[in-house]
């Protein structure tokens, strides 16, 4: 007889056979896609958006807590994007997105924002998003994402490029898969802050506002 795996999901212990395979759970993470409805305001520059690009070897799972496979509805490296358009509305400027086949493809990024009214482009990659413990109870969830950002002009220069790493724990508990949906929050969280507490980043930005 195989092994027995123990994991908690909505706060119920769930006895898990190894044959039977693991339970996903599907996290509802708010996307923020309502950004690119506000009004524009006027006079401020426009950030356009892209997609990163998800370089991610498995782009289906973003974890695994115990045997509870991790997912999000909407796809993780879209999520990232919309929150960074959501704080660089926050921080004054418009933002609208562009849908690209391949965001990494710099001629495909740089026609696009020719076609907007923006200043630049903002593109990039997800490189690595998960988190993970083996044990629920016992055992401390830790996070790490590994991310890049690089913005264009319309001559397809990057006038900002860098990588990212960001670093997150939770201890789940009994909390399964509720608990787990508020630590990949708490994670997509600190990748952007990770990005807006950047000094560089921060140093473009008052540029981009001259």
């Amino acid at each position: 007889m195989q092994p027995l795996k123990k994991c908690w999901s909505s706060g119920f212990l769930i006895i898990l056979a190894v044959t039977s395979g693991c339970m996903t759970w599907e996290a509802n993470i708010e996307d923020m896609s309502s950004v690119y409805m506000e009004p524009a305001r006027p006079g401020a520059a426009t950030i356009i958006i892209s997609d990163l690009s998800d370089n991610r070897t498995d782009q289906e799972l973003v974890g695994r807590i115990c045997a509870l496979n991790l997912a999000t509805k909407t796809p993780i490296n879209v999520i990232i994007a919309n929150r960074i358009a959501s704080r660089l509305r926050q921080e004054g400027f418009n933002v609208q997105k562009v849908a690209l086949v391949n965001p990494r493809n710099k001629r495909e990024a740089t026609e696009a924002l020719k076609r907007t009214k923006g200043k630049v482009i903002l593109t990039g990659s997800l490189d690595h998003f998960f988190i993970e413990s083996s044990d629920a109870i016992l055992e401390t969830a830790k996070g790490r994402v590994t991310f890049r950002v690089d913005i264009l002009d319309k001559l397809g220069k990057s006038v900002f490029y860098k990588a990212y790493s960001a670093y997150t724990e939770k201890h789940i508990g009994l909390g399964g898969g509720k608990g787990s949906e508020e630590f990949i929050e708490k994670t997509v969280q600190e990748t952007v802050n990770q990005l807006f507490y950047d000094a560089k980043f921060r140093a473009f930005l008052s540029q981009m506002k001259r």
